[in-house]
């Protein structure tokens, strides 16, 4: 690379090349969900196809402690939004509403802290890979 004449190697493994790829909207929002359901950005994904790598996939329990984290946070967020209903409403949030969203938030972090666990033991076999990003 060349600049104000003057040039500078490129560092190595450093992507400086580009190709256009034409896809109809199918394949577009086809590629997109693959590269999110892979956690992969679309470049990187489809790297991995055209270079072979293994697209990695999660285990079934982690996808599992996934699906329960989801849930948990959608729970936590409408009692969130209850709370802040009826304290604005009433300026007040009684006992009982702020117990229960410490039991969920607390229900959170156990969820979080088992997916944690779950990934770790998964990458110490050495069965799953992480993306690349």
């Amino acid at each position: 690379m060349t600049i104000f004449g003057i040039y500078y190697p490129e560092p190595e493994g450093c992507r400086t090349n580009r190709i256009t790829l034409r896809l109809t909207d199918k394949e577009q929002e086809m590629l997109k969900d693959a590269a999110w359901k892979s956690k992969m950005s679309q470049a990187a994904f489809i790297r991995s196809k055209v270079f072979g790598s293994k697209v990695p996939e999660l285990p079934a329990e982690v996808k599992d402690s996934l699906h329960r984290l989801d849930y948990s946070i959608t729970k936590i967020g409408t009692n969130i939004n209850q709370i802040a209903h009826v304290a604005n409403a009433s300026g007040y949030v009684s006992g009982y509403e702020m117990r229960n969203l410490r039991e969920r938030q607390e229900e959170l972090e156990e969820t979080c802290s088992r997916i944690f666990r779950e990934i770790m033991r998964a990458y110490e076999n050495g069965g799953h890979e992480t993306a690349p990003y």
